[in-house]
């Protein structure tokens, strides 16, 4: 299939109707997800859902989180039946999750004295009931498969969720990018980058500042006491609304290292064509060949071999590793990350699959542009700021 460039727009595409900041329509895909527990637990003979999983918690709650818990057993739970659906929660949160992440979504609340511990609670709930669970507890049927397959599939609000922290992400590699002074060490950089996300609501989850050439010696870094010089690589994986997002961008001063020009161009290319297979029914397999072929064409053939090339991403920054053996086709309204890499060149953007094709929830911003025709299609992948 011949793909359709990239929507290089962050404003673009569906779900342009949807208003993040009002509850309504937060809670109408609450109250969808909870149809679709429904189905499920007539579908598995279950009586009930009890939810323990971070990921399923803010998916089921369309972007509500557990900030501030630092114990997994004190961790809050959700429990659903057919008709109704409460949150299991200690007392010393119930009233900050009701008051920052679900108000008004509609749940009822079972507490625990925090003394006492979630286990007790949990297992009265499941007493003389039969109960499914995300994950392995007590008796309960594990259903956790059939919820991340249920999960993956992004509803119309979550859609406009994801492009509103897209936007975000790019935004802060960018602006910091526009900003970075030679001399400053990775370490200040990062703390700039994770200033910007956080400064809007984004949690950042990992971030790379390699400067000078380090990510050809690491290619999955973080952020040291080395001193920027002459061009730096700026990965960052963010998450708002419970979502996951992943982008890079690279910065020079003056002229880039032809080297280096060589190995970002390349990058560019092999990204480009993940992008452009990026459809529904496309088979990660025949994708990642493609990819192969590209490195093999730039005379970087052994730069595939260094790295994971890609994920479907969604509430979890890897939801599923993309790799020659996953043989799942990718599906509409999925969310990929592709992150080609040769040498110290890094090319990561985040993309939504949909049915007219791939679109950029990462596009840049204010930011050169590398154009590459792929099939008679062309496409954009963000170039080197020269700076």
């Amino acid at each position: 299939m011949i793909a359709m460039p990239e929507n290089t727009s962050p404003s673009q595409g569906t779900a342009l109707d949807i208003n993040l900041s009002s509850q309504s329509d937060r809670r109408l895909d609450v109250d969808a997800k909870h149809q679709l527990i429904a189905n499920v637990l007539k579908e598995v003979g279950c009586d009930a859902l009890l939810v323990l999983a971070p990921e399923n918690f803010a998916w089921l709650t369309a972007g509500g989180a557990a900030r501030g818990i630092l114990d997994t057993e004190a961790l809050p739970a959700l429990y659903y039946n057919s008709e109704g659906r409460w949150l299991i929660s200690s007392n010393a949160d119930t009233q900050r999750l009701f008051d920052e992440e679900i108000d008004s979504m509609g749940f009822q609340v079972k507490e625990w004295n925090w003394h006492q511990g979630r286990a007790s609670l949990l297992e009265d709930l499941c007493q003389g009931r039969k109960v499914a669970c995300d994950v392995p507890f007590s008796s309960c049927s594990v259903i956790g498969v059939k919820l991340q397959s249920l999960r993956l599939s992004l509803s119309e609000y979550e859609r406009a969720c994801y492009r509103a922290l897209g936007q975000i992400v790019a935004h802060a590699l960018e602006a910091t990018g526009r900003t970075i002074r030679q001399g400053e060490t990775e370490r200040e950089v990062a703390g700039q980058l994770s200033h910007r996300l956080i400064h809007r609501g984004a949690i950042p989850l990992s971030i790379t500042v390699a400067a000078d050439g380090r990510s050809r010696l690491y290619r999955q870094g973080s952020f040291t006491a080395a001193t920027i010089r002459s061009y730096c690589v700026l990965t960052v994986t963010a998450r708002k609304y419970g979502l996951c997002a992943r982008a890079s961008r690279s910065v020079c001063f003056d002229q880039p290292d032809p080297l280096f020009r060589k190995e970002h161009d390349a990058a560019c290319k092999v990204s480009a064509t993940y992008v452009a297979s990026s459809w529904p029914d496309a088979v990660p397999r025949q994708i990642l060949a493609s990819g192969q072929r590209i490195y093999q064409i730039t005379g970087a053939e052994y730069e595939w071999y260094l790295c994971p090339q890609g994920q479907v991403t969604g509430r979890l920054p890897v939801e599923i590793e993309l790799t020659p053996r996953h043989e799942d086709v990718l599906q509409s309204n999925w969310a990929v990350s592709w992150h080609a890499s040769v040498g110290a060149a890094v090319s990561c953007d985040t993309f939504l699959i949909s049915e007219d094709g791939p679109t950029a929830v990462t596009a840049p911003e204010n930011w050169p542009l590398k154009r590459i025709r792929i099939q008679g299609a062309e496409f954009v992948r963000p170039d080197l700021l020269l700076r």
